[in-house]
């Protein structure tokens, strides 16, 4: 009775840890991703920071649309 107990919190943890592991290796996967494709999100980003960040302009509409389109 005692061992059927330990049994299955012995899974319940395996299957927990298994769970905890593999959230942790796709998380760091798609962190490595990013890192290493520069193009996946860098125009993104840019255009993020300019809209969120209204008062601490880095950027003007013409130069987003330099950098993230290519226009003259």
């Amino acid at each position: 009775m005692k061992l059927k107990k330990i049994e299955r919190l012995f899974n319940y943890f395996m299957i927990g840890g298994l769970c905890f592991v593999s959230g942790t290796y796709y998380t760091f996967y798609k962190i490595d991703q990013r890192l290493w494709n520069e193009d996946i999100l860098k125009a993104r980003d840019i255009e993020t920071r300019y809209l969120n960040y209204p008062k601490s302009r880095c950027y003007k509409v013409d130069d987003l649309e330099r950098i993230i389109y290519g226009k003259k």
